[in-house]
This record gives C-alpha cells, sequence and structure tokens, in this order.
C-alpha cells in the first residue's frame, strides 16, 4: 500500500489522494507509520480528538493549507483550526477509522478499504515477526557463507576466464 510521506494521505490502487498534493509515493514499510485519518475542524475535530484519546490511540495534528477567508466566512470556523490533518499509525488506522465513523457529519473515506489496510497490517507483522525470529548468530552465518560464496564465484570467473584464455592461445601455437 503507498501513501504520500509529505501529506500521509494513503492511496488505494491507483487512485491518488484526493487532495492530489502530486509528490512521489511510498510504500509502507513499517506498522508504525504515521497515515491521515481525516482532515477536519471545529466540533468533530474537537470529538475525534477526545474519542483518540479515550482509546489511547496515538495521534498527531497538522495544519492542512488554509483555503483563505472564504473559507472561513463559508464556515465560521477559523481557518487555523478547521483544515486540521489527524495523524496516526498505520497499525491504529482500523480502529481510528470506527471512532471516526461514529461522527455522523464527516465523511469516513478510509472505512471503504478497511479489509485493505487490515490485510497490509497483517503482512507488515507477519513480516516483523520474521525478521525478529532470525537471531544474530544466525543472521552472521549466512552473511559470511554469502561472503565466501561471492568470493568463490570471483575466484571461479578469474581462473575460468585464465584457462580460456590459455584454451585460445594455445589453437594459434
Amino acid at each position: 500500500m503507498k501513501y504520500c510521506k509529505v501529506c500521509k494521505a494513503l492511496c488505494f490502487g491507483e487512485t491518488l489522494p484526493f487532495d492530489g498534493c502530486k509528490h512521489k509515493l511510498s510504500e509502507i514499510k513499517d506498522i508504525n507509520e504515521p497515515v491521515r485519518l481525516c482532515v477536519i475542524g471545529g466540533t468533530e475535530r474537537a470529538m475525534l480528538i477526545g474519542m483518540l484519546k479515550d482509546a489511547e490511540i496515538p495521534f498527531a495534528e497538522e495544519n492542512v493549507q488554509p483555503q483563505g477567508v472564504a473559507n472561513e466566512l463559508v464556515t465560521g470556523y477559523d481557518v487555523k483550526l478547521s483544515n486540521i490533518s489527524v495523524i496516526v499509525p498505520f497499525s491504529a488506522l482500523p480502529e481510528a477509522s470506527e471512532l471516526l465513523g461514529t461522527i455522523e457529519t464527516v465523511n469516513n473515506t478510509i472505512e471503504p478499504h478497511l479489509g485493505e489496510i487490515n490485510a497490509e497490517i497483517t503482512r507488515l507483522r507477519s513480516s516483523e515477526r520474521e525478521a525478529k525470529q532470525m537471531n544474530p548468530a544466525l543472521r552472521t552465518t549466512i552473511k559470511v557463507i554469502t561472503a565466501l560464496a561471492f568470493l568463490a564465484l570471483i575466484a571461479l570467473v578469474v581462473f575460468g576466464t585464465d584457462a580460456l584464455t590459455g584454451f585460445i592461445k594455445g589453437l594459434f601455437h
């Protein structure tokens, strides 16, 4: 699954993040990678932040580019408070999305993709377990064997080339 490291928006399939920030997308490689849950403001923001705190889900808030004074006039909210991006760890996204879904006035864009998100979290956790299962002694042994195999391959190429050159020279003498 891909996301933008700048705006933290997830990319589902070939669909770009909704705000189209145009930055290069990166693969999520860690279950604790910070991703955007939503952009929210006003009372809904206060409700969501309270629910995240109660559920002990770590989060951060980042200002999103304000849309100008017109946004403040239309929404009635201070521009600085109406466009707040709520960021959570990727592993907490399903639970945080469930909380977001309880706020009826907010469009939860994550919810339709929960199956894909859960599958990715499971995959990342299993790859983490596999990495942890290899103890340091085994890791060192594999590195030594790989280095020896590489040296043997180089020796084979050098001696093979030397033998082939000698054979070709023998044809012309």
